[in-house]
């Protein structure tokens, strides 16, 4: 059954895949409430929104499928079924009909047409991938592949490869910063976060982090890079510029994605373990608040949408 409150949409939502309850969850950030408790196949692990079809969709690695389901009234469209372990998934926004998602027991990257809802394309990349992001202008994808120790980076529109970047040990999640200039990659199994320029594809630096960095993003000002690593229970600010850390804040149990909104003021954390969302203020660097949310909150990828 779906569960609704009487909230209207708000300006921005956080989107929560729980992977113990078989279940998505919409809250909205200003008021921490939730708008909306979709039941969905089990275990859903990967979110992304997408706002010009009014979506949100989920993975279900166990299940080999994507649930679909409407951004405004929160009822479920229906399911993708991609075979394999769909894993991370991204949506193309620049108005192309396409989603692009890891495969993580083929080693694939599947293409889905978003009005047929099919895939219409797999292309190979790295063992295990997990984690992807997307350039949308400059049309490349990154893809964070765990038992290689690399990034794949594809173009959006061709089958076209255009670099193997080798990376930390086990690369789970991958940003990519909004000017395009720089992508980010979390090493979970020797703690570190590697640093790759998009011109030429080449690593910049590798910097030490926390214990088990399951997370990375940007802020949209391009000032901040945040990792949330898992083994430490803590989230490591960065000047994305300078790429010097100023800031350790401690969060929930277990974090497992971070996002950040519009205005670059707020970051989220999913904390897995302890079953809430952190919210740090990024201009005072410290958590100010906690929402307690379903069990085992993961959500990989982008979860906050508009």
């Amino acid at each position: 059954m779906l569960l609704l409150t009487a909230l209207p949409l708000a300006a921005e939502r956080a989107i929560l895949s729980h992977q113990a309850v078989d279940t998505v969850s919409v809250i909205d950030v200003e008021t921490a409430k939730t708008l909306a408790t979709v039941p969905v196949a089990a275990a859903p692990v990967g979110v992304a929104y997408d706002p010009l079809r009014h979506r949100i969709y989920s993975t279900h690695p166990e299940k080999g499928l994507i649930t679909v389901i409407d951004s405004e009234t929160y009822e479920k469209i229906g399911e993708i079924k991609t075979g394999g372990q769909p894993f991370g998934i991204v949506v193309d926004d620049s108005g192309k009909r396409q989603v692009f998602v890891t495969d993580w027991e083929r080693d694939a990257l599947l293409v889905i047409n978003a009005e047929s809802m099919l895939v219409v394309d797999l292309l190979a990349v790295g063992s295990k991938p997990a984690g992807i992001a997307l350039d949308s202008k400059a049309r490349r994808l990154y893809i964070a592949n765990r038992e290689s120790d690399s990034v794949t980076v594809l173009d959006a529109d061709t089958p076209d490869q255009y670099a193997e970047v080798k990376t930390g040990k086990a690369p789970y999640a991958v940003a990519v910063s909004e000017d395009g200039q720089q992508v980010f990659v979390a090493g979970i199994q020797d703690d570190t976060l590697t640093v790759i320029e998009t011109e030429e594809y080449t690593v910049k630096t590798t910097l030490k982090v926390g214990d088990k960095p399951y997370g990375v993003t940007t802020s949209q000002d391009n000032k901040h890079l945040l990792v949330a690593n898992q083994g430490s229970n803590d989230v490591w600010l960065f000047d994305q510029q300078s790429l010097k850390e100023i800031a350790r804040i401690k969060v929930g149990e277990m974090p497992e994605s971070v996002s950040v909104s519009a205005d670059s003021e707020h970051a989220y954390v999913t904390n897995w373990f302890s079953n809430d969302v952190s919210v740090i203020d990024l201009q005072q660097r410290k958590e100010t608040s906690r929402w307690p949310v379903a069990e085992a909150p993961r959500s990989l990828g982008n979860f906050i949408a508009d």
